[in-house]
C-alpha cells in the first residue's frame, strides 16, 4: 500500500524510467535537455544583463570591451544600489503597481469567466450547430488585432445602447474600455473547450439526475476540477495585461491612471540615466515572477493535464 501511495504521489512524465534505460531515447533525452537548458540560458540572460547594468555608473555600461559584473568586482557594497530606490522614488512604483493590478484584476474576472462558460456550452451542449459554432469562435483568432483596433476604439468611446463614453474619467478613465473587450478571447475558450473535452460526461450526468442546474453543475463540479487550468490561463490574463502597451496608451489619456508599462514608457522620454531606467525595468519584472513562483505547481500540473486522458 505505501508502494501504491508513492507511485500516485509521483508526478507523471512523458517518459518513464524504463525507457530512458534505452541508449537510443537517453541519447534524445540528453540532447532535448541540453537544448532546452540553452533555451533557458538565453532567456534569463537579458534580464540578468539589466541587473548587472542597473549597478554599473552609465559611462560603464557602454563599455568596450563589454564588462559583465559592475566595477570594483571585489566590493559588492561600493555598487550602486542606490539606482533601484532612485527608480522606485521617481517613478512612484507603489501607485502604478496598484493601477496595474486592479487592471489586471478586471481584465481576468471579464476573461476567464466567460471564456470558461463557452468553453463548456461549446464543449457539453452538442447540436447540429456545434461544430458551426466553435469554428467561427475559433476563426477569430485568425483576425489581427490592427484590424479591429479602430472599430473597436469607436466602439469603446460611444458604448452601444447605453451612449457613455468608457475613455471618461467617470466611467474609470479607460479601465472598462481595457476590460470589457477581454470579455471574449478565442484562445481561452479553445483551452476550456480541450480541457472540458476530457471531463468524463457521466459526471455531468449524474448531477442532472440529481437535480443540478447547468450553473451549478459548473461552479460546484466543473470549476473545482479545472484549477489547473484556471491557474494556467491567470498567468497568462496577468502577464498579457501586465505587459499590454499599445492598447491602454490609446484608451487611458489620465496619467493617474496608467499602468507601470505606460508610466515606464514616459518615464524614458525624460532625461533620465540608463543605469536608473534599467533599474525600473528591473523592478517592473518582479511581481509576474513572483506570481509564477506562487502558482508554479498548478501552472506545471495544468500543463501536464492538459495533454493527459481522464
Amino acid at each position: 500500500m505505501r508502494t501504491m501511495a508513492i507511485k500516485d504521489s509521483e508526478t507523471r512524465t512523458l517518459i518513464s524510467d524504463v525507457d530512458l534505460k534505452r541508449p537510443g531515447i537517453r541519447a534524445v533525452y540528453w540532447i532535448l535537455f541540453s537544448i532546452l537548458i540553452l533555451g533557458c540560458v538565453t532567456a534569463v540572460l537579458p534580464l540578468l544583463w539589466g541587473m548587472m547594468n542597473a549597478l554599473k555608473a552609465p559611462k560603464d555600461i557602454f563599455a568596450f570591451p563589454p564588462k559583465i559584473f559592475p566595477e570594483p568586482f571585489a566590493n559588492p557594497l561600493k555598487w550602486n544600489w542606490s539606482n533601484y530606490v532612485n527608480a522606485w522614488n521617481r517613478i512612484h512604483f507603489a501607485r502604478y503597481f496598484f493601477n496595474t493590478i486592479i487592471l489586471a484584476v478586471g481584465v481576468w474576472f471579464f476573461n476567464l469567466f466567460p471564456s470558461a462558460l463557452a468553453g463548456y456550452g461549446i464543449s457539453k451542449f452538442r447540436s447540429r450547430f456545434s461544430k458551426a459554432t466553435a469554428f467561427l469562435f475559433f476563426l477569430t483568432l485568425m483576425v489581427p488585432f490592427e484590424t479591429i483596433m479602430i472599430p473597436l476604439f469607436l466602439t469603446v468611446k460611444k458604448f452601444p445602447l447605453l451612449g457613455i463614453n468608457l475613455l471618461q474619467d467617470q466611467w474609470g478613465g479607460g479601465y472598462l474600455a481595457v476590460m470589457l473587450p477581454a470579455g471574449v478571447s478565442a484562445f481561452n475558450i479553445f483551452v476550456f473547450k480541450g480541457f472540458f473535452d476530457d471531463i468524463p460526461n457521466d459526471l455531468i450526468e449524474a448531477a442532472r439526475i440529481d437535480g443540478a442546474g447547468e450553473l451549478r453543475i459548473f461552479f460546484t463540479i466543473i470549476i473545482p476540477l479545472s484549477r489547473s487550468i484556471l491557474a494556467v490561463l491567470t498567468i497568462f490574463s496577468f502577464m498579457f495585461t501586465w505587459n499590454d502597451f499599445f492598447w491602454p496608451l490609446i484608451v487611458i489619456q489620465n496619467q493617474k491612471y496608467q499602468p507601470i508599462m505606460l508610466k515606464l514608457y514616459n518615464f524614458s522620454q525624460t532625461a533620465v540615466s540608463e543605469s536608473i531606467l534599467l533599474a525600473a525595468l528591473i523592478i517592473a519584472s518582479i511581481p509576474p515572477i513572483i506570481l509564477f513562483f506562487l502558482f508554479q505547481k498548478e501552472i506545471m500540473k495544468g500543463i501536464t493535464l492538459t495533454g493527459l486522458k481522464y
